[in-house]
């Protein structure tokens, strides 16, 4: 059941959130362990709600956090309470800006404005000076337009389209290159996300067709398969 008034905090990592806690279970050990009734009521806030905010490892809402805090500083004794209260309204709002820049991923439009220009920049052959590694041809690189930038559960996906063979064999073949393009666009935006490039071939001559299938037994069905090509149709990963 836990001490009446008493909270666990939530396991944080280092950080603004971290810090922002650890300052609300200051103030709250300050003004006498406050029930979490009591701060509800002098919030207006459901009492769930306060618990939440001081146990829960999801950032809470500003407004939440910013009444929990004045409430609790306005409880403990100070010698300048004016003083207390702007200090307390003033850390809340740095830190849970900080923190809510942490928790969260970049717009999506940010990421395609670093991705394009990362892609440029890779065009032109900067990026991945000195590294011992095959090197894609840059200049075709730059021929191959974006189709779209997607963000789903900290994967970005780019999407390409490819001309011709030469922009295909420049952007899947080798790929060692994917890595470096993923570090430098990660390093613009201050935020870890796996970057994972695809094309689209833009031609209609892309694959040689399969022959016809002939009837097999099941024995030898997987022969059918196009040796070259199977169902992909131009892409191996």
């Amino acid at each position: 059941m836990g001490r009446p008034g008493h909270i666990t905090k939530p396991d944080l990592p280092p950080g603004a959130h971290r810090e922002l806690i650890d300052l609300l279970h200051d103030l709250h050990l300050r003004s006498g362990r406050m029930s979490m009734r009591t701060i509800g009521e002098l919030t207006r806030r459901p009492h769930s709600t306060v618990h939440k905010a001081l146990s829960s490892p999801e950032l809470p809402d500003l407004h939440v956090v910013m009444a929990i805090g004045l409430v609790l500083a306005n409880v403990v004794r100070s010698s300048d309470q004016d003083a207390l209260l702007d200090d307390v309204q003033e850390r809340i709002e740095t830190l849970w800006k900080k923190a809510a820049h942490e928790g969260r991923p970049p717009a999506v439009s940010t990421i395609l404005e670093v991705v394009t220009e990362t892609w440029a920049e890779f065009s032109r052959g900067e990026g991945m000076a000195g590294w011992d590694i095959n090197q894609p041809d840059y200049s075709q690189l730059a021929r191959c337009p974006f189709l779209s930038v997607t963000l789903r559960n900290g994967l970005v996906t780019i999407v390409v389209s490819t001309p011709d063979w030469a922009a295909i064999h420049a952007v899947e073949d080798p790929q060692q290159w994917h890595r470096l393009f993923e570090c430098a666009v990660i390093k613009k935006l201050d935020y870890f996300l796996h970057v994972w490039v695809e094309h689209v071939p833009g031609f209609d001559t892309i694959a040689i067709p399969c022959p016809p299938r002939r009837p097999t037994s099941p024995t030898c069905a997987r022969s059918a398969a196009c040796p070259r090509h199977g169902s992909g149709g131009g892409r191996s990963d």
